[in-house]
């Protein structure tokens, strides 16, 4: 059975951290990726990434048997503020001893400067166990990681002891819409040390999550080789669906009025992992 991956509290945007954990208990996930994601959350607010909230998270996935095997926290970091956000999302995930920390890619700054202005985070994170996972962004800015083109230079310039990839073709299909998502997806399969499995499909102008394998990341055929070639890494189901973009990727937050039904999210994710192991089973019985 396929147990390599993690469920993102992502899809449970506007209900309580509680509730969206009973719920992914009630559908058997015990590995769970904890979405702390500006702009992707409702009322998600910096000062709530702090100690008393690490107990709190901890608390709940304890009672549920269920384990944090990574943490979501984008937010947009510069040379002058990632001393300090970096550093309290490290805390975080050494209070829930988690490994993995995903954040978005830096822009308009080098990763020597990026690095030496947050080398106390990362020298703790490097002491504590933790791999900080830098993710390619789904607007359609430049960023020091974008697509494959990008992954020799990048791991080239980073400490590989502390620092890695998580490649979302997700969001390559809203920021490098004009190339192969296939293609840049499979590349990672090689270097990328965790994924996130986000499928998204634009109708009318905007982008919007839907379920893996119904849009269009090509998704099955990217599962099935990755399966097929014992290649997959460690990955995350995040399915933002309260979360929409607009051709420039830039992403709006549905209002709470069209917050979605637990049921309903169930189900959703349901039809996610069915598919993500139908894959895994075809990739059995074509190896």
């Amino acid at each position: 059975m396929l147990e390599n991956y993690s469920v993102s509290t992502v899809a449970y945007a506007g209900h309580s951290f509680e509730d969206a954990i009973k719920s992914l208990a009630r559908i058997g996930v015990r590995n769970v990726e904890v979405a702390l994601i500006q702009g992707a959350i409702h009322e998600l607010d910096e000062s709530m990434i702090n100690s008393d909230y690490a107990i709190q998270i901890r608390s709940v996935l304890s009672w549920h048997n269920m384990k944090c095997t990574s943490i979501a926290a984008h937010c947009e970091m510069t040379g002058e503020n990632c001393a300090d956000l970096l550093l309290r999302r490290v805390e975080l995930c050494i209070a829930l001893s988690c490994s993995r920390l995903i954040l978005y890619a830096p822009r308009e700054v080098s990763w020597s400067k990026f690095f030496s202005e947050a080398r106390r985070a990362f020298e703790l994170a490097r002491t504590s166990g933790i791999k900080i996972l830098i993710e390619n962004v789904g607007d359609r800015k430049s960023y020091l990681l974008n697509d494959a083109r990008d992954f020799t230079q990048f791991l080239s310039d980073v400490d590989t002891s502390v620092v890695g990839i998580n490649f979302d073709p997700g969001n390559f299909l809203s920021h490098r819409p004009e190339l192969d998502v296939l293609e840049h997806s499979i590349a990672s399969l090689s270097v990328a040390e965790h994924l996130h499995l986000k499928d998204l499909t634009l109708k009318e102008g905007v982008w919007q999550c839907c379920d893996i394998g119904y849009g269009q990341g090509n998704y099955r055929r990217l599962l099935v080789h990755a399966f097929t070639n014992k290649c997959m890494p460690f990955f995350s189901l995040e399915q933002p669906l309260m979360l929409e973009r607009d051709l420039y990727g830039r992403t709006r937050l549905k209002s709470q009025k069209q917050l979605m039904s637990i049921a309903d999210i169930e189900s959703r994710l349901k039809r996610s992992i069915q598919t993500i192991n139908e894959c895994y089973e075809l990739s059995s019985v074509q190896s």
